[in-house]
């Protein structure tokens, strides 16, 4: 892992065996919020970079494919990224749930939410494969609202991480890794580039750093996270800024690739 500050990213870009492909070959796969946008108290404010979305319009043209894997559903990231030419898989590439997995997550967000009735500002998203419960505006912890829900998480055979003032819950044995495994044999690209800020990256840092062509694992840092989170990243940035930084950086040099 390589912490750096901004003078020091074009150099580390240069080391990384990923700048020997050529863009037409790579593939990019980012996420959202905490990376591409800075995270705020009411998600539905919450808006990109307005130069990352810019950056990423440039490279959906030269690179082989750019794709923003989020947790947000499908419609919320057709508003939050409308860039023609990028792929926007929502609700973190999770497969439509069985009927069993269906009322699994139907009893929890039932009995998820006469749990959480009494704390004030936690609210609960339902999304087509998962739910999100949030806790930032809330009068309690990600930990003290997980020791409530525990119980109901194992309870249902579900899936349960807290993350930046959420909890996720899914299915188990799915998320972005399962998402970046399907698209890595889907596209089959020289060379895959991964972002992202969140423990619900921390299976798609695991399946990136773990792959046999050209990477760049690449961590989004907070004071939220734990640094473990990126132990496997090969580069870690200070927020969105930096992220937006980097995305510009790559498009230059994917542009000057294509003029030569």
């Amino acid at each position: 892992m390589v912490r750096v500050q901004l003078e020091e990213i074009a150099e580390v870009w240069r080391r990384s065996p990923v700048s020997a492909v050529l863009p037409k070959d790579l593939m990019l796969v980012t996420d959202f919020d905490g990376t591409l946008a800075e995270i705020g108290p009411d998600p539905a404010r919450s808006a990109a970079q307005p130069e990352a979305l810019d950056a990423l319009r440039r490279l959906s043209r030269l690179l082989n494919q750019v794709v923003v894997l989020s947790s947000r559903t499908p419609t919320e990231l057709e508003r939050l990224v409308p860039v023609s030419g990028v792929r926007l898989i929502g609700d973190s590439g999770l497969a439509p749930p069985t009927p069993d997995e269906k009322r699994a997550l139907e009893r929890f967000n039932t009995e998820a939410a006469r749990i959480l009735g009494t704390i004030p500002g936690a609210w609960i998203e339902i999304k087509p494969a998962s739910t999100t419960v949030h806790l930032r505006n809330a009068r309690t912890t990600p930990e003290e609202a997980m020791a409530l829900l525990r119980p109901l998480v194992k309870a249902t055979g579900l899936y349960g991480a807290q993350g930046r003032k959420v909890i996720e819950v899914h299915t188990r044995f799915a998320g972005k890794g399962t998402a970046l495994t399907k698209l890595l044999d889907e596209v089959e690209p020289g060379g895959v580039m991964g972002m992202g800020d969140d423990e619900n990256d921390r299976s798609a840092f695991e399946v990136l750093s773990a792959c046999d062509i050209p990477h760049l694992c690449i961590g989004i840092s907070s004071p939220e996270v734990p640094p473990d989170l990126f132990a496997r990243c090969d580069l870690v940035l200070d927020g969105p800024r930096q992220a937006t930084t980097f995305l510009e950086m790559l498009a230059d040099w994917a542009a000057g690739m294509a003029a030569n």
